[in-house]
């Protein structure tokens, strides 16, 4: 029997955890929690069990990505996609399924996994269910219906969740419901098994071995240990790097010990490596590296300078990482140059010149296909000209998007609850609830880009100018940020016509008076 290699040896003990902890437990809903370096690895715990050939487990462990729109219709989609899988499942013992069906609560699904798990008994112990949704639309919601998981009787069914020890996104659920819900904490580590691979690797060029090793050593230093010790390693791998002129290499670990430095808040030091970088970037032989590797240099030191608020310093690096983006061309990292030169600016008190910038992270924007612009920064290019010209009107833009948005969870909250009453659920009254909701959903969408127009009605022209431009860039119904899009996925040009900009337009109440250039 060959000896196990790292990544094998901490799935193996992720599946020891989970032996250990959830054999006896009662819990309803399992919360996994590990450092977010560790995602990687219990993802691929996941994958494994979920193999035919890789499970080791007596429980079942199925995935489900299903987006979360409303509580009874995600209740709905859930057990749709569940069977999906089961019929996908060759040679699955015969079960009617289908009988459950239509399913509009948490309970009424788990009745359903609960006979599939009955009928299913000599062949698991527990099914798991894995909820990772695609999308949620309102998080409040989805912890109501996870609640209302917790609340039906079950026998032989968990949910799981994942978060990570960053982002500890279930600790509310955990809280408000600890007797029903086992928190696991565990500490997987890609960065410690990529050191410890690295360690086991044979090469016959000593010079790769050892630099993989010291490589390794420092990447793992940078989480776990100090920037002088990050450094140290570095140090060790540095001369490798130079004698076998792997300039790309030298440019890596001077990026390596510059983000140690940035993060123990030593700029000078950071400062000092992200420009060794950008020197070692120069000799690399291969053209579109050695672009890449510059633009990154500049973009790191100017990152160093903005974190230690030296603003126009910060500026000048961002301008410099532009026009070298501008040069391979890589128009989003120009444009990100040109937006953040501007923002420091902005932040110096330099308004003019920053204005300059961001007309020159709009015209990059050009070289960027439309339908990708949305997911570049430029609509915070908009949304920060917009400020510049008048901080007041644009903030009641933010409290607009911000009221629709409270309004769609009330009115999520009342469908939901009109649905738990129904006696019995059938799917013509449920449908019928779900198209109140749409109507009214969209009627409260429509009420808002009324207030948001009328509001940008009554900015001056250069307001009005800068949204002009975003929608000429962006979509040509944009209208601020939050881009608040249509509540069931109509594209723009599904959306009725847009209220005609105009003099007499109606009042646009503001929290305080809106006034041009009032940053």
């Amino acid at each position: 029997m060959s000896a196990k290699n790292p990544t094998e040896n901490a799935i193996s003990e992720l599946e020891i955890s989970w032996l250990e902890r959830t054999e006896n437990s009662a819990a309803r809903v399992i919360v996994w929690r590990v450092p977010a370096s560790g995602e990687s690895l219990l993802n691929g715990f996941f994958a494994l069990q979920q193999h035919p050939e890789g499970r080791s487990l007596a429980d079942l462990f199925i995935t489900l990505d299903t987006p979360f729109e409303t509580g009874y219709g995600y209740s709905e989609a859930l057990a749709n996609d569940f069977l999906e899988s089961v019929e996908a499942t060759p040679d699955a013992r015969p079960w009617t399924g289908e009988a459950f069906l239509p399913c509009f609560s948490a309970a009424a699904l788990c009745a359903m996994l609960a006979d599939f798990a009955r009928v299913h008994a000599e062949d698991f112990t527990t099914l798991i269910v894995i909820l990772k949704p695609a999308a949620v639309s309102d998080i409040a919601a989805y912890q109501r219906w996870l609640a209302q998981w917790l609340a039906a009787p079950a026998e032989r069914v968990r949910l799981l969740l994942t978060d990570t020890t960053e982002q500890p996104l279930w600790q509310p659920l955990i809280d408000a419901h600890a007797p029903h819900v086992l928190l696991l904490n565990d500490t997987p580590d890609a960065m410690q098994v990529m050191q410890q691979t690295a360690r086991q690797q044979t090469d016959p060029d000593s010079d790769r071995l050892l630099f993989r090793r010291y490589l390794a050593d420092a990447m793992l230093l940078l989480e776990k240990g100090s920037a002088a010790q990050v450094a140290s390693r570095a140090a060790l791998a540095m001369p490798i790097a130079q004698r076998r002129g792997w300039a790309d290499q030298e440019a890596l670990l001077h990026h390596l010990v510059a983000g140690a430095w940035l993060k123990a808040k030593n700029t000078p030091q950071a400062v000092a490596h992200y420009q060794q970088a950008q020197s070692a970037a120069a000799r690399v032989a291969d053209v579109p590296v050695r672009g890449q590797l510059a633009v990154q240099g500049a973009f790191g030191e100017a990152g160093a300078w903005f974190a230690d608020k030296n603003y126009t310093e910060a500026a000048k690096h961002y301008r410099r990482a532009a026009t070298l983006a501008r040069e391979i061309p890589h128009p989003l990292f120009e444009l990100e140059g040109c937006r953040m030169a501007g923002f420091a600016l902005w932040q110096a008190g330099h308004r003019t010149v920053a204005m300059e910038d961001y007309a020159a992270a709009v015209r990059a924007a050009h070289a960027i296909a439309q339908e990708e612009r949305g997911q570049t920064t430029l609509p915070l290019v908009f949304a920060d000209l917009l400020r510049m010209q008048d901080k007041h009107r644009s903030e009641a833009l933010e409290a607009a998007a911000a009221r629709f948005q409270q309004e769609s969870q009330r009115l999520l909250l009342e469908a939901e609850t009109a649905v738990s009453t129904l006696n019995p659920a059938t799917a013509a009254a449920v449908k019928q609830v779900d198209r109140r909701l749409q109507l009214r959903l969209e009627a409260a969408f429509l009420a808002l880009r009324q207030q948001r127009e009328a509001l940008i009605a009554q900015g001056d022209e250069s307001f009005r100018q800068t949204v002009r431009l975003a929608r000429d860039l962006l979509h040509p119904h944009w209208n601020g940020l939050p881009d608040v899009a249509h509540p069931f996925d109509a594209p723009p040009g599904e959306w009725h016509a847009l209220p005609a900009w105009r003099a007499n337009a109606p009042s646009a109440p503001l929290s305080e008076t809106a006034g041009s250039n009032n940053v």
